[in-house]
């Protein structure tokens, strides 16, 4: 009987070490390669299985409000299958929810002593993605479908600026908490190359949401706010003005922002780049009126978005959906209001709400969480980042990481 019991513990310390190498496979994946994350995700969930210890790691889920609130929304979005005219496209569109079921499962499966060779992984991950980048802009190679004026190798330049913002404050925290001089260097070399790479790209997303994000997490690190505010608005404004003298792709990207601006202001032009969204939020705000508690269901955001839209003067050639009545709001929260109602939204903002409220000690990730809250809220006001590949698999694994570390502090005080 002893050796029976001795048998399954060495079974499960097995599957459970090559869950954790497949955690840092997936890590390291998530900046270059899809067919790499799709093929960790399936390792990891099968080794999990094989690892069973179903009844400590149902207790673990069960009493996590943060997985129980990724839960409930996966749920309601099926249940508002039921109100969606499209129900085929309603199902496929909710099966892209499959990545965050990813959290649970490293949540009771990462050890503890993982945690940093995860990070490590995603580092060296955005390193290769980023020589890419740079051999792409210096035009020592080509990769199809990508320009040296907007050098983003392996995802959208919207995903893979965020991806950059973030890998420069991981290395920010890594430079000032490093002791080894060797490494210190390196990190420095890492973090000014990731720097520049964020604003070499036309990704005006992470560039605005890292210099919002570093404001913020500057205010909340300095006992004296006031020198706080000013030392980083002074800091931001050096980044943004070197960005724009030193990378012609950002000063492009401003310029025409800019120019987006005052033609929706004065001239009531919704055509370009930036007022188009904004016509978008309005048309989707407008309506989510109709339908406002529990929405018009995943594919018919068109059915009262459509008078607005015309008002704008803007053409159904924009929206080419896979169904006849969806459109992509390019804002999460709006997107969830329409599809979901107040039911949905409030369910997001529950699920951001419990990952801010995570309890960690640790100055370094706490700080870590913030940052990668502000920046994940910041992009999702500019996409539908739930429903989009790389920005859902960006959420499923630092939100694991964040909720596993919440856990082992709570062990390590009990």
């Amino acid at each position: 009987m002893n050796n029976y019991f001795k048998n399954i513990n060495i079974n499960q310390t097995f599957y459970n070490n090559y869950i954790n190498y497949f955690i840092i496979l997936y890590s390291f994946c998530l900046p270059i390669s899809r067919a790499g994350v799709s093929l960790s995700i399936v390792l990891i969930f099968l080794f999990w299985i094989l690892e069973a210890d179903f009844k400590r790691k149902f207790y673990e889920i069960k009493i996590n409000y943060f997985i129980m609130a990724i839960f409930i929304f996966i749920i309601y979005s099926l249940i508002a299958v039921l109100w969606s005219s499209d129900k085929i496209f309603a199902l496929e569109y909710v099966k892209k929810y499959y990545h965050f079921l990813i959290i649970p499962i490293i949540f009771t499966s990462l050890k503890k002593e993982y945690i940093d060779k995860v990070f490590s992984a995603f580092l060296f991950g955005m390193l290769i993605s980023e020589i890419t980048s740079y051999g792409i802009f210096f035009e020592l190679w080509t990769k199809e479908g990508v320009s040296p004026n907007d050098p983003s190798p392996f995802m959208d330049h919207t995903n893979y600026s965020t991806y950059l913002a973030f890998t420069v404050f991981i290395l920010m925290h890594k430079i000032i908490h490093t002791d080894d001089l060797k490494w210190k260097l390196a990190y420095s070399i890492f973090f000014l190359f990731s720097t520049s790479n964020l604003f070499l790209n036309g990704g005006r997303t992470g560039q605005f949401s890292f210099l919002i994000t570093l404001c913020v997490i500057g205010f909340l690190n300095f006992k004296n706010k006031l020198k706080a505010v000013v030392l980083f608005i002074s800091l931001g404004t050096t980044i943004f003005v070197s960005a724009y003298n030193l990378s012609p792709v950002f000063k492009d990207r401003f310029d025409y922002f800019l120019h987006d601006v005052e033609v929706m202001i004065n001239e009531k032009d919704f055509s370009n780049s930036f007022s188009l969204r904004v016509a978008l939020w309005i048309s989707g705000l407008e309506a989510s009126k109709h339908n406002l508690i529990f929405g018009s269901g995943i594919g018919d955001e068109r059915e009262n978005a459509n008078y607005i839209l015309q008002k704008f003067n803007i053409s159904n050639d924009n929206f080419k959906q896979e169904t006849e009545n969806s459109i992509d709001f390019h804002n999460m929260y709006v997107q969830y209001i329409v599809q979901l109602g107040i039911v949905g939204l409030i369910v997001i903002l529950l699920i951001f709400y419990l990952f801010f409220k995570l309890d960690i000690r640790d100055k370094v990730y706490r700080n870590l969480l913030i940052i990668f809250l502000i920046l994940y809220f910041c992009h999702s006001m500019l996409g539908n980042s739930f429903h989009i590949n790389q920005s859902m698999v960006l959420f499923a694994l630092f939100s694991s990481i964040f909720i596993t570390i919440s856990k082992y502090e709570k062990l390590k005080l009990s």
